[in-house]
């Protein structure tokens, strides 16, 4: 049940972003228009689902955004398995 949750969401998700783009940016595709995402950029900033903090992780000069109380998963503070 939460794996086809999980795709609705993503569907969803993806499909909104798609008809966001389209219309703000249309066929210039080189513009990075990403203030329409919900944490995007957005770090320090109270999450919009729980009003944690937005964490922000970097490597290789990338960001990332997330919220560790919605999004808590293994990408941060990994224990290696030996």
């Amino acid at each position: 049940m939460e794996i086809a949750q999980l795709y609705a969401a993503i569907r969803s998700v993806l499909s909104e972003a798609i008809a966001t783009l389209r219309e703000r940016v249309g066929e210039n595709i080189d513009v990075e228009v990403r203030d329409f995402l919900s944490v995007h950029g957005k770090a320090g900033q109270p999450c919009p689902r729980c009003g944690s903090p937005i964490s922000q992780v970097k490597r290789q000069r990338m960001a990332t955004h997330f919220c560790r109380t919605c999004q808590p998963g293994l990408m941060v503070n990994r224990k290696r398995r030996l």
